[in-house]
């Protein structure tokens, strides 16, 4: 990591309450008996929160109802993180085919700002379709 400037850098997280959050799912207790903790029964809704912090604070975010799924993820890295649509391509009047119009509003080829992102191992960071998206913007998964 000490090869990369601060500027370049951009966390990518993920996590998720209910009202379950914040029960223990394991205890201690004395040698020979089972540990116990009364609590009341709550299943509510649960809301998921994936967010992109940089050297400038939070750039990027967003509030999923749900677990996060691997579309979500990558429709928040195509959409918000990485590259989104920018109409300066209609100053011909023609619409282009090509991706040549798409700009990237907070990702930036290496070695340019935000231009490696750090994830953690979750399942939904992983696959070809991923590195596809990072490759073709130059961004370092």
């Amino acid at each position: 990591m000490a090869q990369y400037g601060p500027e370049e850098l951009g966390f990518i997280d993920e996590t998720s309450k209910d009202e379950r959050t914040v029960s223990r799912r394991y205890g201690r207790s004395k040698k020979g008996t089972r540990a116990t903790k009364k609590q009341v029964f709550i299943r509510g809704r649960r809301t998921s929160t994936t967010g992109l912090l940089t050297i400038d604070g939070i750039v990027a975010g967003t509030v999923v109802e749900g677990s996060m799924t691997k579309e979500m993820f990558m429709e928040f890295l195509e959409y918000t993180v990485v590259c989104a649509l920018h109409f300066s391509s209609f100053f011909t009047g023609i619409f282009r085919n090509d991706l040549s119009f798409l700009q990237l509003p907070k990702c930036s080829a290496y070695p340019g700002p935000l231009s490696v992102l750090v994830m953690d191992n979750a399942t939904i960071h992983h696959g070809q379709e991923i590195l596809e998206l990072f490759d073709r913007f130059g961004v370092y998964p």
